[in-house]
């Protein structure tokens, strides 16, 4: 049954706690490396009583969130008259971020997505709803105000502290304040008002942090309080993008924006510079991932690859791709290996998702791929491996070095996996197509095949033997199984799916094309001297041998059987020869050798 609290009682609390902590608890103390203990009591006090009055302004009328200002504005000239109560900084600022939290909470809203969207229901909408861009403004004028001067005042102090606290709230305060406002009274699709407040907090907050590097011991050395300041700029300026474009343009500028960071190197060596551009970067990542389609789904043309998509991807990724390339003169390190690396991802993503725009009549489906566009994607991956491992022959690089070993892993899975199991015409019963050669089993097995072997071929001596054997050993596999189910096509047509059977002249065909396939792979072998090759043969005849005298004894009659053990006889002692002919040369060389 107790009355409602009197705010003009907690009001004048505040008011004296904080004339007597400024002038006379710490009068005299102007030590600017001192921390005052007590004067966290008041800055926890003062500042919930402010996030009271303006998150209820029923308490005191209308007139709350005005109070809430004044009280947090006092508490920002507090800390920044005596410097010992740096506490009253992260109480105002931890008040104006609840308030505004509070804010951007409040009513009911609702979330879009691709293919659906999400209704929220927050926190009554706030009453005084039309004094809050104008008291807002005000707390993000004296946040960024005092936070810049409190980091100035500090800045030639290195080991200090206060310098990056000072410089963090000018910059985390005023953005949480232009976000909550845009996000409550703005137009969220586009706003020019708001967009043109950010862009000037982002000028304001670089102008700052270049004026925080000349003060610092070292000048120009980008320090921490430097590198907040920037940050916020940053922030600052992709949240313009957002206020004022729309979602394609808001995308490609964004990875636009990752070059002004890298060029700023040329000019600054800011350790903070390189790391802008890849959260620029990361900002493009977010918005692909929310929505590929960059412009949505109902606005996609479906004009194959000269569309929306081809500037969504492809503009970032040349951006990507200049500012790796600017880094890596300047300032080089990490944030250099982690755009080359987000360079080499859109530049897949780019040729992957024109791909399947173009395979799917213009619509970036769900379903998933056919053994047609999978094969595209698998192709795309090996050129990948290949291009980076060109690109590191030039460029020595990590990213290029595991990047191109990475996508060869990424190749053989999709192999293992999607050709030879999922997407297999075996089990899908998909079409092959009506032309003999030119058909689906030529993009799916015999062209990757190729490329494969071309990838071992030209990794050889650049990265680890295994890893090039492996490639060897799946490309084989591929031609392997174009081979076959080749056969098969000629047997059953464009549809070859097991449940067809197998006939006595097929069972025979493979038998031998498997024998004259290990012949083949031998000779090869010993051409180019390859012992993978040669193992492969090895591995291919043995299971023809296997196939002969477990399954051809069983299933095939009268002169096909005769056939098929002639042939594998023949086979098995021309072999024997040739390997007697090896090893006789072998012997001969080592002898006149020794």
């Amino acid at each position: 049954d107790a009355g409602a609290v009197n705010f003009w009682i907690v009001l004048f609390i505040d008011a004296v706690m904080l004339a007597v902590l400024a002038g006379i608890w710490l009068r005299g103390r102007g030590d600017l490396s001192g921390f005052d203990v007590p004067s966290i009591a008041p800055a926890v006090f003062v500042a919930l009583s402010a996030a009271m009055l303006a998150i209820d302004p029923g308490l005191t009328g209308r007139a709350g969130l005005l109070y809430a200002t004044l009280i947090l504005i006092a508490m920002l000239a507090v800390a920044t008259w005596r410097a010992p109560a740096i506490a009253l900084l992260f109480g105002s600022g931890v008040a104006v971020l609840l308030v505004h939290a509070r804010m951007v909470f409040a009513g009911s809203y609702r979330l879009e997505f691709p293919g659906g969207g999400l209704t929220v229901d927050g926190m009554p909408a706030m009453p005084a709803a039309d004094g809050s861009v104008l008291y807002g403004t005000l707390m993000a004028v004296a946040f960024l105000a005092a936070g810049l001067f409190g980091a100035l005042r500090h800045a030639a102090r290195s080991e200090d502290w206060r310098a990056p606290s000072w410089s963090a709230w000018a910059a985390l305060a005023p953005l949480v304040i232009v976000f909550a406002l845009w996000i409550s009274f703005g137009n969220i699709d586009r706003d020019l008002g708001y967009a043109l407040a950010a862009l000037v907090l982002a000028g304001v907050l670089i102008a700052g942090g270049e004026l925080i590097a000349r003060a610092e011991p070292q000048p120009l050395t980008g320090g921490t309080a430097v590198s907040l300041a920037l940050i916020g700029g940053g922030i600052a300026a992709v949240l313009m993008l957002h206020m004022a474009f729309g979602g394609a343009l808001t995308t490609i500028l964004a990875g636009v924006l990752a070059i002004l960071p890298a060029l700023a190197t040329r000019f600054r060596s800011y350790p903070v510079l390189g790391w802008l551009s890849v959260g620029a970067a990361f900002v493009v990542l977010g918005r692909v991932a929310f929505d590929p389609t960059i412009v949505g789904a109902s606005s996609l043309s479906t004009t194959p690859f000269f569309n929306q998509l081809l500037a969504g991807y492809g503009i970032p990724t040349l951006a990507f791709a200049f500012a790796a390339w600017q880094l890596a003169r300047t300032t080089a390190g990490r944030p250099r290996l982690v755009m080359e690396a987000f360079a080499a991802l859109f530049a897949l993503l780019t040729v992957a998702i024109l791909v399947r725009h173009a395979m799917n009549g213009g619509v970036l489906s769900g379903d998933g791929p056919t053994l047609g566009e999978q094969a595209i994607y698998t192709l795309i991956a090996i050129g990948g491996g290949a291009i980076l491992i060109a690109l590191d022959a030039r460029a020595p690089s990590p990213v290029f070095r595991h990047g191109s070993m990475a996508l060869g892993v990424l190749s053989v899975a999709f192999i293992a996996i999607q050709h030879f199991l999922v997407l297999n015409p075996l089990y899908t019963e998909e079409s092959t197509g009506r032309i003999p050669v030119v058909n689906l089993l030529l993009l799916g097995y015999l062209m990757p095949a190729a490329a494969m072997g071309a990838l071992a071929w030209y990794a050889r001596g650049k990265r680890p033997q295994s890893y090039v054997a492996a490639l060897a050993l799946v490309g084989a596999l591929l031609a392997f199984a174009y081979a076959t189910l080749s056969v098969r096509r000629l047997f059953h047509g464009e549809f070859i799916g097991l449940w067809k059977g197998l006939g006595q002249l097929e069972t025979y065909s493979y038998s031998a094309l498997w024998l004259a396939m290990g012949v083949a792979l031998l000779a090869a072998g010993v051409r180019l001297n390859s012992y993978i090759l040669r193992v492969a043969s090895a591995a291919l005849v043995v299971i023809a041998v296997a196939k002969v005298f477990l399954f051809d004894m069983s299933e095939l009659e009268g002169v096909l059987r005769a056939l098929s053990f002639i042939g594998l006889g023949a086979v098995l002692i021309g072999i024997g020869l040739f390997y007697q002919r090896m090893l006789t040369a072998a012997a001969r060389r080592a002898a006149v050798e020794g």
